[in-house]
């Protein structure tokens, strides 16, 4: 135990004086020490979790910061003969707005039904859907919180950053949230939320889509990925879930370019 308790110590007083480029790198130093300092162990996990703050550019390209959550663990395994195996898994977590498909479906047929029994109207069909396609209807809206957890096996050649995993959960979304909003950027998000409705399942293909699409150099195939977004539903008493466990062969398989 002692042991143990020193080694990671040792390396966050490490960190401090000497700068590390990913949380990752941090996790690979304390599981190799924790090999040296307990030679007769066959497996080590070290997992990481905390936030990191990034600045960043609002609509008005104001510098903002925010807030995301990342995690690292390393799984390592040695066999009888000594063979070292190292497993990487890079994930983060971000907040997005997610608008329900079914509520603004059912808002437009109700606007339909009005218009079309008015009798003080005299608007032809063809102009009716015309309408339906043009203004903003309204939905139920949640913040949904989506991760990405991805498998990697060597910290030189298979990067990875935290930030490009970040970029496509808050891309993946109906919209991107902010701690402030003005009156104006507020009716903007609104707006283009609802232009883009979607399920929690929606969200997870939306991510799978655009993680394969952003063509991460030297991941192979046999890579684990994951996939997770939970929807803190706004008219109902309890959350939605949804999740995608897969590999990159699987995935490039199901999604074309």
């Amino acid at each position: 135990m002692s042991r143990t308790s020193e080694t990671i110590e040792e390396i966050i007083n490490e960190v401090i004086f000497k700068p590390t480029p990913s949380v990752e790198v941090v996790g690979d130093r304390i599981a190799r020490k924790l090999l040296e300092r307990h030679p007769y162990t066959e497996k080590v996990n070290v997992k990481l979790e905390g936030k990191i703050i990034v600045q960043a550019k609002d609509d008005q390209q104001r510098t903002i910061q925010k807030a995301y959550d990342i995690s690292s663990l390393v799984k390592v395994k040695k066999s009888i003969s000594g063979e070292i195996d190292f497993n990487y898994y890079i994930g983060a977590s971000a907040v997005g707005m997610t608008v329900c498909p079914c509520a603004k479906e059912m808002s437009q047929e109700y606007a339909e039904s009005v218009i079309k029994n008015r009798q003080d109207l005299k608007i032809s069909d063809d102009t009716v859907k015309k309408l339906l396609n043009i203004l903003p209807f309204s939905s139920h809206n949640q913040r949904s919180i989506g991760t990405i957890m991805v498998q990697i096996k060597d910290l030189n050649n298979h990067k990875i950053d935290v930030l490009d995993i970040i970029d496509i959960i808050e891309d993946s979304m109906s919209g991107k949230i902010q701690s402030v909003l003005k009156r104006p950027d507020e009716a903007k998000l609104v707006r283009s939320a609802h232009l883009k409705p979607l399920f929690a399942e929606d969200v997870i293909r939306e991510m799978a889509r655009n993680f394969i699409n952003r063509r991460f150099p030297n991941l192979e195939e046999h890579f684990k990925v994951v996939f997770k977004v939970l929807s803190m539903e706004s008219i109902h008493n309890h959350n939605v879930y949804s999740e995608l466990k897969t590999t990159i062969g699987e995935l490039k398989n199901r999604i074309k370019f």
